[in-house]
């Protein structure tokens, strides 16, 4: 009797926690999914790479779609198909599912896409800056071309202020790839200099502005180039889970397409390596643009600190006669 009740305890304790560790599961996908849709109006490409990850541990239909618009929102027609086709294919899902009849209206939208007019886009994102590509926020410009549909494009370039530059592109089915640039104009850096001087005198600095000034706006350039390949890194990293995605996908499939998988599985290796580079890029330039925009304000804060020396300036003008082998000769000499 006693050996019976243990056992059914056990079996309820046993129930009760699959229970609860799927209720756990549900939530928090609930939650990442939640999360990733709010970050869509902050980044694209970071939603993105949420939704994938979300994808490595649920995979399913709504997963799936929600990927396929990302894609489909940043003008990426060839991918959202797949995820498109995905849903309505993989999961065997009823036509009148909710999930599969959106998946059929937005591959429907898009079907003719591989006509539509590709666009390269380049762009330099000012520090927390960002570009929005029809209202879509991404940190980072693409790079890969974007299938734009018939009409008029707005392209709005921004800095951390909120000034921006905005280009407008009209684009047409059939026509040749375009490219299209986005940066705000260089800006001119007038840097005052006061010298107090009394009569003949002038006050000497400790250091010259140019050798600190020049440390800092190094330091700075140095630090944006780190934060331009940090940003080509986060693209290879998308390229990466992309390639990774197709590799499951025709893994999945028969042994014919072993060739397609182990093609796609180098891809993913390629840009693993491309990941792990720009990142070790990234890290080195960072750390040196950081040590030169230090040492440049330990240099300025010395300076400022330090007495400044007071040195006399003399460009007096002296004439003078001399007499020569021919008589005499006028001249002057200058003091600096």
């Amino acid at each position: 009797m006693f050996l019976k009740i243990t056992k059914g305890v056990v079996a309820s304790w046993v129930l009760l926690a699959a229970t609860s560790a799927q209720a756990q599961d549900i939530e928090e996908f609930k939650t990442l999914m939640a999360d990733a849709a709010a970050m869509t109006k902050v980044d694209m490409t970071e939603a993105l790479r949420q939704y994938l990850e979300i994808r490595v541990r649920y995979a399913g239909p709504e997963v799936d779609y929600s990927v396929g618009r990302i894609y489909q929102r940043l003008n990426q027609c060839t991918e959202a198909q797949r995820y498109y086709t995905q849903v309505m294919v993989a999961y065997d899902l009823a036509e009148d599912n909710p999930i599969y009849k959106r998946s059929v209206d937005a591959y429907d939208k898009i079907a003719q896409c591989e006509s539509w007019q590709r666009v390269k886009i380049t762009c330099e994102i000012p520090p927390q800056g960002y570009v929005t590509i029809d209202g879509e926020r991404l940190s980072t410009c693409w790079d890969r071309a974007y299938a734009f549909s018939d009409g008029e494009h707005e392209l709005v370039l921004y800095d951390a202020k909120g000034n921006k530059v905005e280009k407008k592109i009209t684009t047409k089915t059939g026509n040749e790839p375009q490219n299209v640039h986005l940066a705000f104009p260089p800006k001119k850096v007038e840097v005052e200099r006061v010298v107090e001087v009394e009569r003949t005198f002038v006050e000497k600095e400790r250091f010259h502005p140019a050798l600190y000034w020049g440390l800092i706006a190094g330091g700075a350039a140095v630090v944006a180039v780190g934060g331009f390949l940090s940003g080509a890194a986060g693209s290879a990293r998308v390229d990466e889970q992309y390639y990774a995605d197709l590799v499951e996908v025709y893994s999945m499939k028969n042994s014919a397409n072993a060739e397609l998988a182990d093609k796609y599985d180098k891809k993913r290796k390629d840009a693993n390596d491309k990941v792990k580079a720009m990142n070790i890029a990234t890290y080195t330039l960072v750390g040196i643009g950081g040590a030169m925009a230090v040492s440049g304000a330990v240099l300025a804060i010395l300076n400022a600190l330090s007495d400044r020396e007071r040195v006399e300036v003399t460009s007096d003008v002296n004439a003078y006669v001399a007499p020569n082998v021919d008589g005499v000769s006028l001249g002057f000499s200058m003091n600096f």
